[in-house]
């Protein structure tokens, strides 16, 4: 059986196809990656990761000593 080939127009077209796409995730991964280098975007992240830490913290304590509390 003979070995199939794709036609030259149609890698063409589908290597255009695939470079677009290439170009717009680049694109996407780019403003993404500018918004997390900024000074403030670190500084929002890691205060809100402190805040939602303490609060996990508080609800643990609540949940393990609420309890014994009340009694």
């Amino acid at each position: 059986m003979k070995e199939f080939e794709p036609s030259r127009n149609f890698v063409a077209r589908v290597m255009e196809d695939v470079r677009a796409y290439e170009a717009i995730r680049i694109r996407e991964l780019s403003r993404t990656q500018l918004f997390l280098s900024t000074k403030f975007a670190r500084y929002a992240l890691s205060c809100g990761g402190a805040l939602l830490g303490f609060i996990n913290l508080i609800r643990i304590y609540q949940t393990l000593f609420s309890p014994v509390l009340c009694r």
